[in-house]
């Protein structure tokens, strides 16, 4: 009875190593794409200069047409009220947008950015900033080759 508790508890802990290794492995492969897609979208951002970087910092209203949200954009920091027409990013989001300013009734901000359904160009998901930064790690590193 003891023999045949230890082989289940060594199988047990052969399973846990495992599957351990395998979600290491995911971890890493989706860090090296989304690194990837940020290089990309870089990249697509330098040869459209109508267009900006910026980082949802905020949903502070989702609504039924759309969200309103306050943007950061990456080459300045400057933080900006945005209302993204039926898009629905979610916060901590980086988007290749375009949109125009205006006047933003709902605040009274005459400084409001406006995203048409068509104006987001490309869209990160909010994990990729530290997904970049842990393969930078590796790439300094050497791991993962």
């Amino acid at each position: 009875m003891v023999l045949a508790s230890a082989v289940l508890m060594l199988i047990l802990l052969g399973i846990v190593v495992l599957a351990a290794r395998s979600g290491v492995r995911r971890q890493r492969q989706r860090d090296l794409v989304l690194s990837q897609r940020w290089a990309q979208i870089q990249s697509q951002a330098h040869t459209m200069p109508d267009a900006g970087l910026a980082q949802v910092a905020n949903v502070y209203q989702p609504a039924r047409r759309g969200s309103k949200a306050e943007i950061v954009w990456l080459a300045t920091g400057y933080r900006q009220d945005t209302w993204f027409a039926y898009n629905w990013p979610r916060a901590g989001s980086i988007v290749l947008l375009r949109g125009s300013t205006g006047w933003g009734p709902h605040n009274q901000n005459p400084n409001v950015f406006y995203v048409a359904p068509n104006q987001i160009l490309s869209l990160l998901p909010p994990d990729t900033m530290a997904a970049v930064r842990r393969q930078q790690q590796r790439d300094a590193q050497g791991v993962g080759r």
